[in-house]
């Protein structure tokens, strides 16, 4: 993405540069503890998934590899074995997914795990990346119940070695297909769901990124199994059409046809969002204040000011916030009251209050990591504060790839 403005004058390319500046680094801002509600929207609304999911390929791609590293490969003695089997095919998943140009890895290609590492990770597994599919997607697999849960290392070595003891146990096949869905197997095999297709791990050219009439409808039927009545499972068979660039903001009118519990909890994670957005300026306002870093400061205050005015209306829905604080108490209640507390002040244009109480709160979740005043992160730059989406940008490529398979 590239960034350009028109230089107006000196005051506007000023202003301009100290955005630029500003958005060269950005960071998640966890430092007044969210977690919990944060990921009780999400996993509510879209379970199995994560921020650090791309592709719903490797919802189907990474099943067939466990299922071809228990059966199909060779006897494995110990953990280490397996982990080093999995981690190597990994990487030529990597390797078949990436576009290449002239014998170059093209890395601008997105959602690729890995592409970063590959050149040096095709000749060091252990240059591999850290966070690899198998972590990336372990929990989706399991809450769609495609494993059975995130060790499938030590499943796949168990089933391994029942497997080479006697490979004719537990195994009826409906066809010649050794990888067909689950359904058509019996005894310990039905552990690994897949979809029926089959992979070439170490010997194949390329791997297209995009699903197959057979893995969407495998994907498809897992979710529905597994999370019907959920935001996600809704959006996967909507009438309405997903625009590419459709924000999380944006989508209530495609969710005409969800149930009205669901839109309710959807409704509540926006307006959890926008007070936190406009919490997190107030958080990076007071950080550079505290430095004496007033320009900085300047600039967090205006971007403030500017959010607030667009997120009037919704700020000032004071039955939709009690609502909203209701329903979040059970899940925790100190974050609870620390909102309640900041968007009393706000409506009440107490900004001052709101800065104590992002200062009291960084310091109860960090206590010496804190960051407001610490002589120890005078010189660190913060990153622009991002309104919490709730996973919605993974969520929007998946789906439209299992709503319109290739």
């Amino acid at each position: 993405m590239q960034i350009g403005f028109v230089n107006f004058n000196t005051e506007e390319k000023k202003r301009v540069a100290k955005m630029m500046q500003l958005l060269q680094e950005s960071e998640a801002i966890e430092e007044l503890g969210i977690g919990r509600v944060r990921d009780h929207f999400s996993n509510t609304l879209f379970p199995g998934t994560s921020t650090l999911q791309h592709h719903a390929k490797y919802f189907v791609v990474m099943p067939s590899l466990y299922y071809h590293t228990a059966f199909k490969s060779r006897k494995f003695q110990n953990l280490a074995e397996v982990r080093r089997f999995i981690r190597e095919a990994e990487v030529q998943i990597t390797k078949q997914m990436a576009k290449w140009d002239n014998g170059k890895i093209n890395t601008t290609e997105t959602g690729i795990t890995g592409i970063n590492t590959l050149k040096d990770a095709l000749n060091d597994y252990n240059k591999y990346v850290k966070y690899d599919p198998a972590y990336i997607y372990g929990s989706g697999l399991a809450k769609y119940g495609i494993i059975p849960d995130t060790g499938i290392e030590r499943l796949i070595l168990e089933l391994n070695k029942k497997h080479f003891e006697n490979p004719h146990s537990n195994r009826t096949l409906k066809s010649e297909d050794p990888t067909e869905d689950a359904d058509d197997l019996t005894g310990e095999k039905q552990l690994i769901k897949t979809c029926g297709k089959t992979y070439d791990f170490f010997n194949g050219k390329t791997m297209d990124l995009s699903l197959s009439e057979k893995e969407a409808s495998f994907l498809k039927d897992r979710i529905h199994a597994s999370c019907d009545g959920t935001m996600l499972a809704y959006l996967i068979d909507s009438k309405f059409e997903i625009p590419e660039g459709i924000k999380y903001f944006e989508i209530e009118p495609i969710l005409a046809d969800l149930s009205p519990d669901m839109i309710d909890i959807y409704k509540k994670s926006v307006l959890f969002s926008k007070l936190m957005y406009l919490i997190d300026w107030r958080f990076n306002y007071s950080y550079y204040y505290s430095f004496d870093k007033l320009d900085d400061a300047e600039f967090c205050e205006e971007e403030y000011n500017k959010l607030f005015a667009e997120y009037k209306e919704t700020i000032y829905n004071q039955n939709g916030y009690r609502a909203l604080f209701d329903y979040m108490r059970s899940i925790d209640v100190m974050l609870t009251k620390f909102c309640e507390d900041c968007y009393n002040a706000i409506i009440k244009g107490d900004i001052a209050r709101v800065d104590q109480l992002v200062k009291a709160r960084e310091y109860a979740v960090k206590r010496e990591r804190s960051k407001i005043g610490n002589s120890a992160y005078k010189n660190q730059r913060r990153g622009n504060p991002f309104p919490n989406t709730f996973r919605w940008e993974t969520v929007r490529t998946m789906v439209n790839e299992i709503r319109n398979p290739q």
